[in-house]
């Protein structure tokens, strides 16, 4: 008799999977995205050594959370975690980086190898999957009491019930000693399940991570599993065990969820049990590590392979030992529809000017997305990218830090301070973007402090700085090479074409627009009588 067909159904199930992944790679939806959860990861691995890790400062200047968002075309909660640890560590390892864009390309142009992958990947998307960070360490699961005396216990107890047909008084200390049992296995019963709950999705990972391996992917990290791949599923088993019950429960099957109540109780199995997955923890977090990070990097390919689809882009190239920074049609993916532009320096500094809403931000922002993304991702938002390996820093969106009682001021010159520190740490290349220095203080000393920091920072970074105050070009010259943003005012109408200019900005349009929005004319006419003497004044 010949093998027999899988049934349609099942076959029409696995392609409509298949082709919901699909879409959702191709266009990915909007859905909530828990970052405390997503984060856990992250903050796991922050005490260990790197490179670089992003601070929450410049992760808010450059809009973190929604270039996560435009990014994620994951399918498992792993996948999510990894692409955050990767967006907010920067690496310095051109083979690292070439190696990720290699396996981002190769999932680009082969759709079929990417849908068995998306499937694998699939099996990681219930929440509890975003706890699987807390074992990597280790230690995650506490110790409790009375786990290690578990089996001593339960020989006394079996050693009653035997003695007691010699001896029928023990029964009653075999009685006694059931009522212990029972005592401490409700006692610690939520102990035990909160401790199990990151191992919930041992199981759920070894799996993806043995189907992806079967695949035999061009994806480095993969090829390396055939080992922890055995380790952890010698652990898979045990905690197979501590689910049983929830299992029972969800069928309603309660003859045989109170059988094993008692089987439990008697034997204390749950202690047992959750002792030597303590045990296993500590002894295989390695390579239930390997395996994690594996279907992670795996998953963030996919995404970013998602991102490349939807949006223009380019692979970086990195200068050895290099200052410069040279972007060809660089723009932020975050702002649709969002101007091109080029620029080229080479040991220079970079100071902008231009009015408020010209593009300025938007256009700093472009700039340490671009190096981030370059230096995580190996994907750039230009049609070319080349720069040194750097760390990115910035002062854009700095709030007053109002609980601890710091003015704007204090708190940006702390911030600063750190800054320069790091700086004259040498530890490698920066790219400081600075929006505005010390707006907290009167004009004259604000220019004086910018152009004292500025000066100093950029013989030892790249510093890409905004400014409304004009004065600073020509103190900074020629360290900083000076573009600016401007606006165009009519009669009728005023608009931004967003484009970079070499040189100072000089013209002024902030008086005209307060006409344009409706202004007195009284207001207007002494203002720009004002302004002309002042720059009379200042001329002399």
């Amino acid at each position: 008799m010949g093998t027999a067909a899988l049934p349609s159904p099942m076959w029409t199930s696995t392609s409509e999977r298949l082709a919901a992944l699909d879409a959702e790679w191709q266009q990915p939806t909007a859905r909530f995205r828990n970052f405390p959860l997503i984060a856990r990861y992250h903050a796991a691995v922050q005490a260990e050594p790197a490179y670089h890790r992003l601070d929450d400062q410049t992760w808010t200047d450059l809009n973190g959370e929604e270039l996560f968002t435009l990014l994620d075309g994951t399918v498992s909660r792993v996948g999510q975690q990894c692409l955050y640890q990767r967006l907010r560590s920067p690496l310095a390892d051109a083979a690292a980086l070439r190696e990720f864009d290699e396996a981002a390309t190769f999932f680009t142009g082969q759709p079929a190898p990417r849908g068995r992958a998306l499937l694998a990947l699939s099996r990681l998307s219930s929440i509890e999957a975003y706890y699987l960070p807390d074992l990597l360490a280790g230690n995650a699961l506490p110790a409790l009491p009375w786990t290690a005396a578990a089996p001593a216990l339960v020989l006394l107890l079996l050693a009653t019930v035997v003695g007691g047909f010699w001896q029928p008084p023990l029964w009653l200390l075999t009685a006694l000693l059931f009522m212990g049992h029972t005592v401490l296995h409700y006692w610690y019963r939520g102990r035990v399940l909160a401790g199990v709950r990151p191992m919930q999705q041992l199981g759920s990972l070894y799996r993806a991570g043995r189907d992806l391996s079967r695949l035999d992917l061009p994806i480095a990290p993969l090829r390396q599993l055939a080992e922890p791949l055995k380790r952890l599923g010698a652990i898979v088993g045990k905690v197979a065990f501590l689910q049983v019950e929830g299992q029972l429960q969800s069928d309603i099957v309660a003859l045989p969820w109170l059988l094993l109540q008692y089987l439990k109780i008697v034997l204390l199995l749950d202690f047992i049990v959750y002792h030597n997955c303590r045990r296993d923890m500590q002894a295989h977090a390695a390579a239930i590590r390997v395996v994690y990070e594996a279907v992670g990097y795996t998953d963030c390919a996919v995404a970013v392979a998602g991102f490349r689809a939807r949006h223009p882009h380019c692979a970086p190239r990195f200068t050895a030992g290099g200052t410069g920074l040279h972007l060809t049609a660089a723009y932020n993916p975050l702002v649709p529809g969002c101007m091109p532009n080029d620029l080229a320096v080479d040991g220079q500094g970079i100071l902008l000017t231009g009015s408020n809403m010209s593009g300025k931000t938007t256009f700093m922002r472009t700039i340490g997305l671009n190096a981030l993304l370059a230096q995580t991702i190996a994907t750039c938002p230009a049609s070319a990218y080349a720069a040194p390996f750097r760390r990115v820093v910035s002062s854009i969106n700095l709030a007053d830090s109002l609980p601890e009682g710091k003015s704007y001021y204090f708190a940006e010159a702390e911030a600063v301070l750190g800054f320069i520190r790091a700086a004259e740490a040498g530890e490698g290349g920066y790219l400081f973007i600075l929006d505005e220095l010390f707006k907290g203080t009167n004009t004259v000393e604000r220019i004086a402090a910018t152009q004292a920091v500025l000066a100093y920072l950029q013989p030892r970074s790249l510093v890409v700085a905004s400014t409304h105050d004009g004065e600073l070009g020509a103190l900074l010259h020629p360290a900083f090479t000076e573009y600016h943003f401007s606006e165009t005012v009519t009669e009728a109408d005023w608009y931004f074409d967003y484009l970079l200019k070499p040189g100072p900005l000089t013209t002024r349009n902030a008086i005209r627009l307060l006409a344009r929005v409706g202004y007195p004319a009284a207001i207007v006419q002494q203002a720009l009588a004002l302004s002309r003497t002042l720059d009379a004044e200042a001329r002399k």
